[in-house]
């Protein structure tokens, strides 16, 4: 088990304390993220080639929606194969971003709209997924989130979730009142946040699925890096 800092929270904690800040943070960070990550550089392609092989053949022929796109690198990758793609996301710098990137391909669209509302996204789709947003969510949203997307699906449609598993982090974590695991993040630029970044166990996950999913399939990264959860909606 990856070892991290874990603080008590602060029954006492200061006005000025900081909040987790998902929204102000990926806002902040959309210009820098791609580099940030290493997208494009032989290394991380080379590590994450695998992972997008596997995700262009699970959404091959489907009609997609894509949940908290960023800048698009994954929307693309899954255009590739997908009937159609429609991408969102709630940042306006990040769709915008997103919208370059995907403008040669015909079937995909970006658009702005939050994750918990889906405000503006009509469907219904064949499939769905999203990359690296599930650990962002606190728990007490998940079920509504889910409730919410699964209204734009088809039954049966294929849903993907892909995040990390626990990783050493140099910057401070604890633990808030409902459980989150609240992680300090530093820009390139300059700036901090905080931000909720979970990381929920195989069996965590197969229970919250519980009533949702059927054909519920959980892997992981034989490098230890991610999981998967492949499912299709009841």
């Amino acid at each position: 088990m990856t070892n991290f800092t874990v603080q008590e929270p602060e029954a006492n904690a200061s006005p000025d304390s900081p909040r987790p800040d998902h929204a102000g943070y990926y806002a902040a960070r959309a210009t820098e993220y791609d580099v940030s990550v290493g997208y494009g550089t032989p290394h991380v392609e080379a590590d994450l080639a695998p992972l997008k092989a596997r995700l262009r053949a699970a959404l091959a022929g489907h009609d997609v929606f894509e949940i908290a796109c960023g800048t698009g690198y994954w929307t693309l990758n899954a255009a590739q194969s997908a009937h159609s793609i429609v991408a969102a996301d709630s940042d306006p710098t990040s769709i915008a971003l997103a919208r370059v990137r995907l403008a040669s391909i015909a079937a995909a669209r970006c658009l702005l709209a939050d994750a918990y509302t889906l405000d503006g996204i009509s469907g219904p789709f064949t499939a769905a997924f999203a990359m690296f947003w599930w650990s962002h969510m606190p728990k007490s949203k998940i079920h509504g989130f889910l409730n919410t997307l699964h209204a734009r699906l088809v039954p049966g449609a294929r849903v993907i979730f892909v995040d990390q598993l626990n990783y050493s982090h140099g910057q401070q974590r604890h633990i808030d009142g409902e459980g989150n695991l609240i992680e300090e993040r530093r820009l390139l630029a300059g700036g901090k946040f905080e931000i909720v970044k979970n990381f929920p166990t195989e069996v965590e996950l197969t229970h919250i699925l519980s009533g949702f999913a059927q054909e519920l399939d959980y892997s992981t990264c034989p490098e230890g890096r991610w999981w998967m959860i492949s499912y299709r909606t009841v």
